[in-house]
C-alpha cells in the first residue's frame, strides 16, 4: 500500500477546513430561519441522493436529479462515487445506467 504524501494530507485538510469555515460563516450571517432552512434542504437532498440511484440516461428525471445533486453539495468524489467501489485498486467506477442500444 502506498503512502500518501504529507503535503497532500495537509492540502486536503486545509481545503476541508476552509470549506467548513466558509459554510459556517455564511449560515451564521443569514437571519435565523433561513440558515436552518438551507441546512435542512442540504441534508434532505444529500439523504435522497444517497438512497435513490441515479436515473437512466435520457430519463425526464435526470435534470431534477442533477439539480438536487448540486443542492446536496454532492460533487466530485461524494457518496454516489464512493458507494460504487471501496478503493481505486478495484478499477474504474461502475455506472448505474446501461449504455444505449444501437437501433436495428
Amino acid at each position: 500500500m502506498s503512502e500518501i504524501p504529507k503535503k497532500t494530507v495537509a492540502l486536503n485538510a486545509a481545503k476541508i477546513g476552509g470549506i467548513a469555515s466558509f459554510v459556517t460563516v455564511v449560515l451564521n450571517t443569514l437571519p435565523e430561519p433561513y440558515g436552518s432552512i438551507i441546512s435542512y434542504a442540504i441534508i434532505v437532498c444529500a439523504a435522497i441522493q444517497a438512497a435513490v440511484p441515479a436515473p437512466p440516461t435520457g430519463s425526464y428525471w435526470v435534470l431534477p436529479y442533477r439539480a438536487m445533486s448540486v443542492v446536496a453539495l454532492n460533487v466530485g468524489w461524494a457518496i454516489n462515487h464512493v458507494a460504487c467501489r471501496v478503493n481505486a485498486s478495484q478499477g474504474p467506477v461502475a455506472h448505474d445506467s446501461k449504455p444505449p442500444t444501437p437501433p436495428t
